[in-house]
């Protein structure tokens, strides 16, 4: 591969203007978080690729153990105050530790294409029951999109890694995301998965 092709391909992290002009998506990652916080049982959560901290702030505020990565050094400057020193600075693969959810938004479309196994094998690592994944298709425009690929790709990966996606609970997200107002993306992009053979935080088996 030519010099000047690595670089086209070469992830771009956002900057703390991107960043800024990212927080009129709040309201809409909000109801995911919303959702999340109604539908799975989980008190821990590590969202990677965090960016503003969207979930992970409506996670602290209700009551949940959080952690977040994201490789822009500018994602502590704008929210590292608001979430107690709960980010991390670091690429994708420096995630670690145990949680009941892992989330991934809109992350896989910005890295290599070479690494999108192991972003999966990241997620799959760090999560104990579920995993909240959302990722650009194929023809999906954007700043930074230089992974965008087939939805089945992704499933399949994670199914190979014991995570299979929970239809039931994934329509149900997928309703509820009919209000989004700026991002409307992320409705069908969205995609709960659960381990095979995971519990809950009660210790039954998750439905």
């Amino acid at each position: 591969m030519s010099l000047l092709r690595r670089l086209v391909r070469r992830p771009k992290p956002y900057r703390l203007r991107d960043l800024s002009r990212r927080e009129r998506f709040r309201s809409d990652y909000d109801l995911v978080a919303d959702f999340l916080l109604r539908h799975l049982p989980f008190e821990s959560a590590i969202d990677v690729g965090c960016g503003n901290g969207f979930l992970l702030q409506r996670f602290s505020a209700a009551g949940k153990r959080i952690s977040g990565v994201d490789v822009s050094a500018d994602v502590r400057t704008l929210i590292g105050e608001r979430l107690n020193g709960s980010i991390e600075v670091a690429d994708f693969g420096a995630a670690a530790g145990s949680y009941d959810l892992a989330c991934c938004v809109e992350v896989a479309e910005h890295i290599e294409p070479e690494r999108s196994l192991a972003l999966v094998e990241t997620l799959t690592r760090v999560a104990r029951s579920w995993i909240y994944f959302s990722a650009a298709p194929e023809g999906q425009a954007g700043r930074g999109h230089i992974n965008c690929r087939p939805h089945s790709d992704w499933l399949g990966w994670f199914d190979a890694q014991g995570w299979h996606l929970d239809n039931e609970e994934t329509g149900r997200l997928r309703v509820h995301l009919e209000q989004l107002a700026l991002a409307p993306w992320l409705r069908g992009n969205s995609f709960l998965m659960k381990a095979n053979g995971s519990r809950d935080t009660r210790g039954e088996l998750a439905r």
